[in-house]
């Protein structure tokens, strides 16, 4: 029994990479919507891990098919589930509950029902789908199987820990009581004005079942009329439950599609965000917080701090990083952008992939091999953090909001904190304190100063786009200096102040250097 249900899950599999395929092969919109709906019907079919990634979509592709993932997938009828609900009270269900509505949600691993307690309490019972375990049992051996190929296979990712990793994670959103407590801690330790986490009723929870209070409210693409002002407001209540979870609770809700939040004014008429599915959520141990809250304020002002020491900290491989150590510093200013000024970030310009592709080159794969396998979750909780700015169409101060989270108190406990000791790689981790901040480049003419410029000293990476294009041809042709080779020398090595070269070229003379 068990194979003939991992044959069909490999079917499924099989369906829905065919149908991504077709989506990617797209000539235009009409074929792209139709294969977009195919591939919406392949997840919602499917539920288990293969629905959680058509729910990825979801948080990433705006309103399109893939929504009904969130809002409209056909859920059991309530005859169904009515047995399995009773089973795991240990009675029949109208000595618990005095109504119960048919399923309002379903998701990837159970769905939602609407009901009132004898004592005319509403909450919402969230029941999981009958042999849901077995199916995903399925999908892991699956998972299992897959190779190591690509990028996975050429920069040495440890494909066993991120296998072990999802399959840990799986298990614990299976396991319902586990999930209440979970999202009892949260609410106790994650207090932001605005925010609603719903209470559990723990008594009523089993490894199946959990008993909520009711959120109610509407989804993110329904505010759009809402104020400036409201979905500020909003925005401000998303950014502060990440930063306050993250540093503070050190349990961050990992599961921020957009099915998972509602948004609605409370009896005051102020904005309230419920957050909800606490199934996914990662553990963040002090000393890996510490480091990250070290890590971003070393960068922001530019202290001290070697960020080869912070990235160790957070579970990175030091001796893979080692390689790269060079550009750790200029890296940090790329990935914690948003927290290095003190007015409102605009998220639609932090180009961070083509960014971070124009700093590292290939070597980005590297750095992403050496990070620890549970690092996607957290990532996937800023990525959502992201997207839901941008559908409010707001701009949020990073770094006050920070401060305002966490509090002076634990940022100087941050500064202050005494990162583990790690073994000490072959070459010298640079601090933020040693790297260049401009990039300079003068040109004189007869001894006479006629150009003089200054910009930020990561532009060298793109040192031979900015030399017009006649004068990089005379350099080149001198064979004076190999731009391949100084670029992998400054990732390498690091952006420190340095003279990069000076061109002799008939009455002109060109200095180019770092400070």
């Amino acid at each position: 029994m068990a194979i003939l249900k991992t044959l069909k899950r490999a079917l499924q599999f099989f369906r829905i990479g065919r149908a991504v395929k077709k989506l990617q092969r797209s000539q235009n919109e009409t074929e792209r919507l139709l294969a977009k709906q195919a591939l919406a019907g392949l997840f919602a079919d499917a539920r288990g891990i293969t629905m959680k990634v058509g729910q990825l979509f979801a948080g990433t592709d705006g309103n399109t098919p893939f929504q009904d993932l969130v809002e409209s997938i056909e859920p059991l009828p309530l005859k169904t589930m009515i047995p399995l609900l009773e089973k795991e009270l240990g009675r029949k269900v109208k000595s618990v509950f005095r109504a119960i509505e048919p399923a309002i949600a379903a998701a990837s691993l159970g769905q939602v029902h609407l009901a009132e307690l004898k004592n005319g309490e509403k909450v919402a019972i969230k029941i999981r789908y009958p042999d849901i375990a077995d199916a995903v049992d399925a999908e892991l051996r699956l998972v299992g199987l897959l190779p190591g190929v690509g990028p996975v296979k050429r920069w040495g990712f440890d494909l066993d820990a991120y296998k072990t990793c999802l399959h840990d994670n799986m298990q614990r959103e299976l396991d319902y009581r586990s999930e209440a407590q979970r999202q009892d801690y949260f609410g106790r330790m994650v207090q932001v004005p605005g925010l609603k986490v719903p209470g559990v009723y723990l008594d009523l929870c089993t490894d199946r079942m959990l008993v909520q209070s009711r959120g109610e409210g509407v989804l993110i693409n329904k505010i759009a009329h809402w104020s400036e002002q409201d979905r500020l407001e909003v925005g401000k209540i998303l950014v502060l439950t990440l930063f306050k979870s993250l540093f503070v609770a050190g349990e961050v809700h990992g599961d921020p599609h957009p099915g998972n939040i509602f948004y609605a004014y409370d009896d005051s008429g102020q904005p309230q965000v419920t957050l909800l599915d606490y199934g996914c959520t990662i553990s963040i141990a002090e000393t890996r917080r510490m480091a990250l809250l070290k890590l971003i304020v070393g960068c922001r002002e530019r202290s001290t701090v070697k960020p080869l020491d912070c990235f160790a900290a957070l579970g990175f491989g030091s001796k893979k990083l080692a390689s790269i150590s060079g550009a750790l510093p200029a890296l940090c200013q790329l990935l914690f952008q948003p927290f290095l000024v003190n007015h409102p970030f605009d998220p639609t310009q932090w180009q961070l992939g083509q960014s971070v592709n124009e700093l590292l080159g290939e070597y980005r794969w590297w750095f992403r091999s050496a990070g620890p396998a549970d690092l996607f979750l957290l990532m996937r909780a800023f990525q959502g953090l992201i997207q839901q700015l941008q559908q409010l169409e707001v701009n949020l101060p990073w770094w006050p909001l920070l401060q305002q989270a966490v509090g002076a108190e634990l940022i100087r406990q941050a500064t202050n904190y005494n990162l583990p000791t790690i073994e000490q790689p072959t070459l010298t981790a640079l601090s933020f304190d040693q790297q260049a901040t401009l990039l300079c480049v003068r040109v004189n003419e007869d001894g006479e100063q006629r150009v003089s410029i200054k910009m930020p000293a990561e532009a060298v990476l793109d040192l031979e786009h900015l030399i017009p294009e006649d004068v990089l041809a005379r350099i080149v042709a001198s064979g004076l200096i190999d731009f391949k080779q100084l670029t992998d020398s400054l990732r390498t090595n690091g952006i420190i102040p340095q003279q990069l070269f000076v061109f002799e070229d008939g009455r002109k003379t060109y200095q180019v250097w770092l400070q």
